[in-house]
């Protein structure tokens, strides 16, 4: 039987691991280089158990909310900015481990004993992802699943493409997703046969939370009792309308 440490060494000399915020080649076993590490600018406790975000960076007074609880283990900055750039719009797959690690780390943290009875994604519109040719956040998603042991379901649709969130200010984010999500038909007989109540939705990052929000409010039409939020990364309010 072959070592798998001394395999996984050979193979990174013929294919070399890729830090996942700068894709220069990396130590085997490593997920981020030395440079980027320092980069990474974690979502430290005391949580605000709405936004998910360090209390002192909450702006949570006054908005309606359809999740039950939301988490990031990253600022949207610096090294973990760079790797969900790469992961999103590079092709860079790999990068999605670093995310479902953490996130995994996290959600005992932010949710407590919380049982999840599935793990589903944040969809894209099918010319989005007929041009990407992937979802970012159902490999973060299948990873994270897989990382908690919980089945991966997909269950939402988006229906027609909108403008991306980044390009728009905070104040036309919640509009410009109203009505365009909705929940697959055979997700929804999952729902009711399964007794699919508590849900865990991830997606790749957060701004004013006006698309996974939507989500949530979907999936609770159709029975969803509980869901719970986690993305990779989360914006602080002073960079919402950047």
């Amino acid at each position: 039987m072959v070592n798998r440490n001394l395999f996984q060494r050979v193979l990174s000399l013929i294919y070399p691991e890729r830090c996942c915020c700068c894709a220069k080649p990396i130590v085997c076993g490593k997920l981020v280089c030395d440079a980027c590490y320092p980069g990474l600018v974690q979502i430290l406790p005391p949580f605000c158990p709405e936004c998910g975000l360090n209390k002192q960076d909450c702006s949570c007074k006054g908005h309606q909310r359809f999740t039950d609880g939301c988490a990031s283990p990253f600022y949207h900055e610096k090294s973990a900015k760079s790797a969900l750039h790469l992961l999103k719009f590079a092709g860079k797959t790999y990068g999605a481990e670093l995310f479902s690690l953490y996130m995994a780390g996290l959600i005992k943290q932010a949710f407590g004993d919380v049982k999840f009875d599935c793990v589903t994604s944040v969809p894209l519109s099918s010319a989005v992802l007929q041009k990407r040719r992937y979802n970012q956040s159902l490999i973060i998603a299948k990873g994270l699943a897989g990382r908690l042991k919980v089945p991966y379901k997909e269950l939402l649709i988006k229906k027609f493409e909108t403008t991306p969130q980044r390009q728009l200010p905070a104040y036309q984010r919640s509009g410009n997703v109203l009505g365009v999500f909705d929940v697959l038909p055979k997700a929804a007989e999952f729902i009711e046969s399964e007794g699919c109540k508590t849900v865990l939705l991830v997606d790749d990052t957060v701004t004013t939370g006006a698309t996974i929000n939507e989500c949530a409010k979907m999936l609770k039409l159709y029975g969803v009792e509980r869901v719970y939020a986690v993305t990779a990364t989360a914006s602080r309010l002073k960079d919402r309308d950047r």
